[in-house]
């Protein structure tokens, strides 16, 4: 049987960056323990709250909301499967 760990979000979303950005550099951190208790947080919501940090040259001469909406567009099924917040720090080498 097949470890759980390998379907996590972190790691579906890692492969899914990496596929796509071929980044230099990328920093990728569930923090859905510090929202814990929010509203629409219930004990059983895991793997809902995200920090990212990346460079990839894909960034290069677009503006901070183009990159944020490529990232977007490549998690859209993450957040259509519970991902609830993706906090991002982009930019080109």
């Amino acid at each position: 049987m097949e470890s759980e760990t390998k379907h996590s979000r972190l790691n579906r979303m890692e492969t899914i960056l990496q596929n796509k950005f071929q980044p230099q550099s990328i920093q990728l951190r569930d923090v859905s323990l510090e929202h814990a208790g929010h509203p629409g947080m219930t004990k059983d919501s895991k793997e809902t709250h995200f920090r990212l940090k990346m460079v990839s040259s894909k960034f290069s001469g677009k503006s901070t909301i183009e990159n944020h909406r490529l990232v977007y567009a490549e998690l859209g099924e993450e957040f259509k499967k519970g991902l609830h917040a993706l906090e991002m720090d982009l930019s080109a080498p």
